[in-house]
């Protein structure tokens, strides 16, 4: 769907549009002659890169990826990347908060991260296009590189544990910004493409770059899930590397800092809401944070709806629980039970995660204020468990026949029914 350019293929037209953008504002020019596969130069050693390249380029099949024949001379560099840091750890963010503790950790190693041209220039083109990934990028890379610390990891381990924090969404560059919005939600052709970029920063950083293999295979890894229910390859427990299981806590802890009601006791919720998605070794660094921040988070929806919102769900998941041992035990077909069993396995965890939550033993009038604040929080992440199964239906039984589909098609309309 999409990659970044590999030798005798055209460029990614998202990635080129981002540094042509790119160029705008930073000086972007040419480390050696742009050749394509004829032999034919369209553009020289040491030319600055302008919009006038990305007419050259249009359908044009390269010798070398376009990635390492450009260079940028400014924007994001290791000297404003310290900087930023430095400005980032003295911020008021929740996050600064609790790594401020590693601070001067952090700032030393900082000066010893190899930017490589390559992660250099799609950071300054991520910059360009989307200002927002880089703060995300920095604090990625303050928390990750803490977590480590935290765990007296050494110094080269909390070098890759930064730049996997760092450079994690570096993929994102080459998908379609459309898909990009995580305000918005997305149906099921945007969620196609915007589950591939872990996986094409991993290609990226592997094909183009010197780094170890151990932070490309971590990138490629940071939406995973230690029970399967991550992406893209659905990997469980020890498939997961321990730098891929540290940037996918720091992935979700930052996802919800966008909350201005206790964030670090919404992600410390989310990080544990279902036993067995994270690594506790990890996670608990941020359910410490939480304890020891003593938010005081205030419930902002009715009690009443979110007690009856909690029983539709707790419903749902019955009924589409039931409903997938009937089809299994209907299905004629081998892809019609994978598709099945599969819902099936994630469903179990999100009962195993009800059940476990506890909150539902007092009357919705009699529920603290504490209490009614983990209901918003129950109803929020199990229906974005839900959503997430739905999805992965609607992908996995994108490959069975039309039959087929209409049999499983009542399993993930049942788990979206009702009102969020």
């Amino acid at each position: 769907m999409y990659a970044f350019q590999t030798a005798g293929s055209e460029p990614n037209p998202h990635a080129l549009a981002a540094l042509v953008k790119a160029s705008e504002q930073h000086a972007i020019v040419a480390s050696r002659d742009i050749v394509d596969v004829r032999g034919v130069k369209l553009w020289a050693q040491g030319q600055a890169v302008s919009a006038t390249l990305h007419q050259r380029l249009i359908d044009r099949r390269l010798q070398n990826p376009l990635e390492v024949c450009l260079m940028a001379e400014g924007g994001v560099t290791p000297f404003s990347l310290l900087s930023d840091l430095g400005e980032f750890i003295d911020s008021s963010s929740p996050i600064a908060s609790i790594i401020r503790p590693w601070a001067s950790v952090l700032l030393e190693q900082m000066q010893h991260i190899p930017l490589h041209s390559v992660a250099q220039l799609m950071l300054t083109a991520s910059l360009a296009t989307r200002p927002a990934t880089l703060p995300h990028a920095l604090a990625a890379m303050a928390l990750a590189g803490a977590m480590v610390a935290s765990r007296q990891g050494s110094p080269q381990d909390i070098r890759l544990a930064m730049l996997g924090g760092l450079l994690h969404d570096i993929g994102e560059v080459y998908i379609h910004p459309q898909y990009l919005d995580y305000g918005q939600p997305l149906d099921l052709m945007g969620h196609k493409h915007l589950v591939i970029h872990p996986r094409v920063g991993q290609m990226l950083l592997s094909t183009l770059t010197d780094y170890p293999a151990v932070l490309s295979r971590a990138v490629g890894e940071h939406h995973e899930r230690l029970d399967r229910s991550g992406y893209p390859a659905r990997l469980e427990g020890d498939e997961v590397s321990t730098l891929g299981r540290v940037l996918a806590v720091t992935e979700v802890t930052l996802g919800i800092m966008r909350w201005p009601n206790a964030p670090l006791t919404r992600a410390s919720f989310a990080l544990r809401v279902v036993p067995g998605e994270f690594d506790p070794a990890w996670a608990s660094f941020v359910w410490d944070a939480a304890r020891e921040a003593d938010e005081d988070p205030c419930a902002t929806a009715n009690t009443i709806d979110l007690y009856q919102q909690l029983a539709d769900i707790d419903q749902q998941l019955v009924q589409a629980q039931h409903l997938g041992q009937e089809l299994h035990e209907q299905g004629r077909t081998l892809p019609v039970i994978n598709v099945v069993t599969q819902a099936m396995q994630r469903l179990d965890r999100l009962r195993v995660a009800w059940n476990a939550l506890g909150l539902w033993r007092v009357s919705a009038g009699d529920a603290p204020q504490a209490e009614r604040f983990e209901l918003e929080l129950a109803h929020a992440e199990l229906r974005q468990r839900m959503r997430s199964v739905q999805r992965e239906c609607l992908l996995v039984s994108d490959r069975l026949g039309e039959a087929e589909k209409f049999r499983v098609a009542p399993l993930w309309k049942g788990l979206m029914a009702g009102r969020d």
